[in-house]
């Protein structure tokens, strides 16, 4: 048998395994088009986001922007929040140090891309691990038992900062 058949061969032998890498690959090229040339009605509301957290970023005083950030799927956003619909959008605020306050619901309609809850634990995180100073937060979801869980989460928020 000639080399380059036996290295089929033995290719053909072995199991078939996609790397991370190769997954990460796929998921990016399943993923629909975002840009305004094809349609997405979030591009605006995504590009914004995105300055927002440039300018946040850039700023010599991040906290002179005082954003203050809505994260809901459905209520109207009050007048002067910032409005975002994803835990991964409130997090890259946060992370800004730009935010002076964020009000949070819990159910965004869709639990993989994550909850209100999910910002809390980020929060919680970031003040025992990396002296975090976290906004005023409050929880305005109607979701009841999700509410207690979250407002349980703020308060030990407050206990790790007295410590």
């Amino acid at each position: 048998m000639n080399s380059m058949k036996k290295a089929a061969k033995d290719q053909s032998d072995q199991p078939s395994s996609r790397s991370a890498l190769e997954e990460e690959d796929l998921d990016w090229l399943n993923m629909a088009p975002v840009g305004r040339e094809f349609g997405s009605k979030d591009y605006d509301r995504l590009m914004a986001h995105d300055n927002l957290v440039y300018a946040a970023s850039t700023s010599a005083d991040p906290a002179s922007l005082a954003l203050r950030v809505f994260l809901d799927d459905e209520r109207t956003t009050p007048e002067g929040w910032v409005r975002v619909y994803w835990p991964d959008e409130a997090i890259d605020l946060l992370e800004t140090k730009a935010v002076s306050e964020i009000s949070l619901d819990h159910d965004l309609g869709n639990d993989e891309r994550g909850t209100g809850y999910d910002v809390v634990l980020w929060i919680e995180e970031a003040v025992a691990l990396r002296g975090f100073i976290p906004p005023k937060m409050t929880v305005h979801s109607a979701n009841s038992s999700a509410r207690k869980k979250m407002e349980a989460g703020i308060q030990a928020i407050n206990r790790l900062l007295k410590k």
